[in-house]
């Protein structure tokens, strides 16, 4: 089995969708006078990513533990970069 960086490049975009989305939050909650820590632009970025399922070589790639655990971390990269 070989790893093809070429069919990762559509899941790395939607991933970067994403982070935009999280970031996107932030500065509007901000504008809000709305706080947010990580942990809830993780939630925000679980709910956009709830109907993903993404598929490579037929298989699909994020279990519900992954999809969560890739949330926290663009909630985490979001929340960083927006501050």
């Amino acid at each position: 089995m070989k790893f093809s960086r070429a069919k990762i490049i559509p899941l790395v975009m939607k991933l970067g969708d994403y982070l935009k989305k999280g970031f996107d939050h932030y500065v509007q909650m901000k504008q809000a006078d709305v706080e947010l820590d990580p942990d809830l632009i993780a939630a925000f970025i679980t709910i956009q990513m709830e109907s993903w399922n993404p598929e490579l070589n037929g298989k699909s790639v994020l279990d519900p533990d992954t999809k969560e655990a890739c949330a926290r971390f663009l909630g985490g990269l979001a929340f960083n970069l927006a501050k």
